[in-house]
């Protein structure tokens, strides 16, 4: 791309590792503490291991990537900013005559990218994925016995109902 400098790249490049490395971290922690909660549901319904492994835990992904996708970009903005400041190579930058917009750009760049990966996760993947990962939560780990009875209202007195 035409007039992207190797500060850029550096920036962004680092500021994308931190962000996936975190997200990855997280989604991990998620799938054990879920995998632990519903564990007895699966065994006793005797899910399979590969369709809990891809129909059920590969399409629960994106949804938690969606949900702290902003938290832990922020996160890594943060992250990647101490950093720098802590090695002094914002001063270094700043120093050198790139102005403090120059110097953000790559962030916004990341960012803009970062916000364009949850727009599509929330309005394309994520419906299609959950689609099959509700059908295989319903057949192996929700209860199937439901309560029909609903709108239903006691008269206490005569002008009051519960």
């Amino acid at each position: 791309m035409r007039g992207f400098k190797k500060l850029d790249w550096y920036i962004i490049r680092q500021l994308l590792t931190i962000f996936v490395l975190a997200i990855v971290m997280i989604i991990l922690i998620i799938i054990v503490f879920d995998l632990a909660e519903k564990l007895d549901d699966f065994l006793e319904k005797e899910a399979p291991i590969k369709g809990l492994i891809f129909t059920f835990y590969l399409n629960f992904v994106p949804y938690f990537v969606n949900l702290f996708g902003h938290l832990f970009f922020f996160i890594s903005v943060i992250f990647l900013t101490s950093r720098l400041a802590a090695k002094t190579e914002i001063v270094a930058i700043l120093s050198s005559g790139i102005s403090f917009n120059r110097f953000l750009r790559p962030f916004v760049i990341s960012s803009i990218l970062v916000g364009l990966l949850n727009f599509y996760l929330g309005n394309f993947l994520i419906p299609e994925v959950n689609k099959p990962r509700l059908e295989f939560e319903k057949k192996y780990y929700r209860n199937p016995v439901r309560n029909f009875n609903y709108n239903i209202h006691i008269q206490t007195s005569k002008n009051s109902k519960v």
